[in-house]
C-alpha cells in the first residue's frame, strides 16, 4: 500500500511538471539590439520647448552648489520661425564672470538636451555649442534686480560670443582643487610653526 502511495504521488508529480512544461510560452525575444529610429535628414525640426525648458531647469536644480544665485530660469521658442530663447534672472551683485559661466552652461545644456529629442543633431563639447544653434536663431537675455545685463539675439548658424569649454561643472572642479590646495597649504604651515 505504501508502495502504491508512493508511485501515485510521483505519477502525480511527473504529470505536474509535463504539464506546466507544456505551458511556457513557444515564442523566443529577439536577442539583438533593437534599432534606434532617426527622423529622415529633410524632416523638419520639431523642438518639444516645454520637454526642453523641464529637462534643462532639471539639470541646473542639480547645479544649486555651483549656481545659488539663479532666481528664475526659463527656455521658450517656435519651431516655424526657429527661435530659442533663454530667460534668466539671476541675485544683484554677481559677478560678470559667474554670469558668462552660466550662459556658457545653459547654452550646451539646451544643445545637448536637443539632442535627446533628435538624434540628427549634435551635442555640445568643449569646442562648440552643438549644431541646434545652426538650425534656430538663439536669444537670451540675463536680468538682475530689474536691470539688464545682457540681451544677444544670435542668429541661425552665427558665431555665439560665449567660451564653450567653460562650464558649471568645470568651475565646481576648479574650487575644489583651489580648496584643497589652500588646506593643505594651510597644513603645512601650521605643522611648519609647531
Amino acid at each position: 500500500m505504501k508502495y502504491m502511495k508512493k508511485m501515485l504521488i510521483l505519477g502525480v508529480m511527473i504529470i505536474s511538471a509535463v504539464s506546466m512544461a507544456s505551458c511556457k510560452p513557444s515564442y523566443k525575444a529577439p536577442v539583438e539590439a533593437p534599432n534606434m529610429t532617426t527622423m529622415a535628414a529633410d524632416a523638419p525640426y520639431d523642438m518639444d520647448f516645454v520637454q526642453l525648458n523641464n529637462d534643462v531647469i532639471d539639470v541646473f536644480s542639480r547645479k544649486t552648489d555651483v549656481f545659488p544665485f539663479i532666481n528664475d530660469l526659463e527656455i521658450d521658442g517656435d519651431n516655424e520661425q526657429k527661435t530659442i530663447e533663454v530667460k534668466i534672472d539671476v541675485h544683484q551683485g554677481i559677478s560678470d564672470e559667474a554670469v558668462l559661466v552660466l550662459l556658457s552652461d545653459v547654452t550646451k545644456q539646451i544643445a545637448n538636451n536637443a539632442y535627446i529629442q533628435d538624434f540628427r543633431l549634435k551635442k555640445a563639447d568643449d569646442t562648440q555649442f552643438g549644431s541646434v544653434y545652426d538650425i534656430y536663431s538663439y536669444t537670451y537675455k540675463v536680468t538682475s534686480g530689474g536691470e539688464t545685463l545682457y540681451d544677444e539675439t544670435i542668429p541661425a548658424g552665427g558665431e555665439i560670443p560665449l567660451d564653450p569649454s567653460v562650464d558649471g561643472d568645470v568651475v565646481k572642479e576648479a574650487l575644489e582643487q583651489m580648496t584643497n590646495e589652500e588646506s593643505s597649504d594651510a597644513e603645512e604651515s601650521t605643522s611648519a610653526t609647531n
